[in-house]
C-alpha cells in the first residue's frame, strides 16, 4: 500500500511539465493505437485526449456522459493508488480501461487512463452505473458497437509501460524540484557567506583606518610639550594653561574606555574641558557644578559626564544669542545617587527626544550629533549596573533639557536619623 507523505504538497503539473505528458500520451497512442489521456488526483483531464475513440469523444461532449466518465476515472484512480498498480475496470458504459497511478513521494498525484477497447475477458463488473441509456441515443449506440477488441494480456502490458514510463517521468520531475530548493538554498548560503565576508572585510576596514586615525601619544605630547614651552616664551601663560589641560585629557582618553573613575576625578576633567572650551564660549553662558561632598567617591565609567555637558553647550547654549546656564549636580538619595546635567537652552525636537529615550540613535562618525554622546553614556551605566540603573530626560523646545541618572550607590553612607 502507498504511503501518504505529509511533508510536501504537490500537484502534477508542478512535478512534471504538462506538455512533456501530452509527447508521452501521443507517443504512447501512435504505438499502441490505444486511447489516452492523464487526469489528476480529481479525475479532471491535464492532457487533451489522445486517439479517442469516437463513442468516447462524443459521449465527453454530453454534459452527463462525461460527468459519468470524469467519475469512474477518478473511482479508477482511487483504486489504483490503493494498490500502488496499475488497475483495470470497465467503465460506467461498459468499455474496459486501465488506471495507472502516478505516486510521488508516497502521494497520489493523478493517473494514466488508458483504453476504450473492448477485450476477450469479459469477467469485468463496471465499477459505475451507466451515466446514460444508450437505447435513447442511436447514434451513440452504433459508435459503441464499433468500439475495437483487444487481448487483454496485451492491454494490461501497454497499461503496464505507460505506468512504468509516467512515474519515472514524475520521479525525475521530482528530483528537479528537489534540486531546485537545493540550489536555492545553496544561492541563498552564498549570499548570506558573501554578506559576513563584505562585512568581515568593513569591519576589518573601519578597524584598520581606526588604527591609522590614532596619532601616537608620545608625537602628540610632544608636540602639545613644544607649544607649552613656546607659550612661556611668548609670556602666553593663558595659552600655556590650554595646553595642559588639553594634554591631561588626551592623557585620560588614550586609556581605555571601560574605566571606572571617581566623580570627583570625572568633574576635573569637566574643568579641563571647560578651560579649553571657554575661548568659544559666551560671556553670556554660565556653568554651574554643584556637588554633595558624600557623592565625590561614587565609581562611574570614564567621560560620563563630559559628553552630556557638550550636549547642553553645543546644542542648548551656544546656538542661543541670549546665552543661559547648565547645571551639573548630585545629591545622595537612599542607596543611589541623583546626577544631573540640565540646561535653559533650545530643548530637543520631538523626534530627537523619541530616538534617545528608544536608543535608537546610531553612531554615524559625527560626534557632534545630538543624543549620540548620551546614548553612549546610558549603555555604558547600564551594563555596569544592570536594572539597578535608571535614567530620565525630559526636553521641551525652547526651554531646555534635563538629563537625570539615579546611579546605585550604597558605599560610605552615614544613617541618617
Amino acid at each position: 500500500m502507498a504511503k501518504n507523505s505529509s511533508k510536501h504538497i504537490f500537484h502534477l503539473g508542478d512535478v512534471v511539465d504538462v506538455k512533456i505528458l501530452q509527447e508521452i500520451i501521443d507517443c504512447f497512442c501512435n504505438a499502441t493505437g490505444l486511447a489516452a489521456i492523464i487526469v489528476d488526483y480529481q479525475g479532471k483531464p491535464i492532457t487533451s485526449y489522445g486517439n479517442f475513440h469516437p463513442f468516447c469523444q462524443k459521449l465527453r461532449a454530453h454534459p452527463i456522459g462525461c460527468a459519468g466518465c470524469e467519475k469512474s476515472d477518478a473511482y479508477a484512480g482511487i483504486e489504483a493508488v490503493r494498490t500502488g498498480q496499475p488497475y483495470m475496470y470497465r467503465c460506467h458504459m461498459g468499455l474496459i480501461d486501465l488506471s495507472s497511478p502516478i505516486i510521488v513521494e508516497g502521494q497520489y498525484l493523478g493517473a494514466v487512463m488508458t483504453g476504450q477497447v473492448h477485450v476477450e475477458d469479459d469477467s469485468l463488473e463496471r465499477i459505475t452505473k451507466p451515466a446514460i441509456n444508450l437505447k435513447d441515443y442511436p447514434e451513440l449506440d452504433q459508435l459503441h458497437q464499433e468500439v475495437p477488441s483487444v487481448p487483454r494480456d496485451k492491454f494490461e502490458a501497454a497499461g503496464r509501460l505507460i505506468f512504468t514510463i509516467a512515474n519515472f517521468i514524475a520521479e525525475k520531475g521530482m528530483v528537479s524540484i528537489f534540486q531546485n530548493k537545493i540550489n536555492e538554498q545553496n544561492l541563498e548560503l552564498v549570499r548570506e557567506m558573501k554578506a559576513k565576508q563584505a562585512l568581515e572585510s568593513a569591519l576589518t576596514t573601519a578597524e584598520l583606518q581606526a588604527i591609522h586615525a590614532q596619532i601616537n601619544p608620545h608625537f602628540v605630547f610632544n608636540t602639545l610639550n613644544t607649544i607649552s614651552r613656546q607659550a612661556i616664551l611668548e609670556d602666553a601663560p593663558k595659552t600655556q594653561e590650554m595646553v595642559y589641560a588639553m594634554a591631561e585629557l588626551l592623557r585620560v582618553s588614550y586609556k581605555k574606555i571601560d574605566r571606572v573613575v571617581t566623580l570627583e576625578e570625572e568633574i576635573k576633567y569637566i574643568h579641563d574641558y571647560l578651560l579649553i572650551k571657554q575661548t568659544r564660549l559666551h560671556d553670556t553662558i554660565e556653568v554651574n557644578i554643584q556637588i554633595e561632598p558624600e557623592c565625590l567617591n561614587l565609581e562611574i565609567p570614564i567621560f560620563s559626564i563630559q559628553p552630556l555637558l557638550e550636549n547642553a553647550l553645543i546644542h542648548g547654549l551656544e546656538p542661543r544669542e541670549e546665552g543661559g546656564a547648565v547645571t551639573i549636580s548630585a545629591v545622595r538619595q537612599a542607596g543611589r545617587v541623583r546626577l544631573q546635567v540640565e540646561d535653559n537652552g533650545l530643548g530637543m525636537p520631538t523626534c530627537t527626544l523619541d530616538k534617545i529615550l528608544q536608543l535608537q540613535t546610531k553612531f554615524s562618525g559625527d560626534n557632534n550629533i545630538t543624543g549620540i554622546g548620551i546614548s553612549s553614556v546610558i549603555k555604558r551605566l547600564r551594563y555596569q549596573h544592570d536594572d539597578r540603573f535608571e535614567w530620565e530626560l525630559q526636553s521641551r523646545p525652547g526651554q531646555g533639557t534635563t538629563i537625570t541618572l539615579y546611579i546605585p550607590y550604597d558605599k560610605g553612607w552615614e544613617t541618617s536619623a
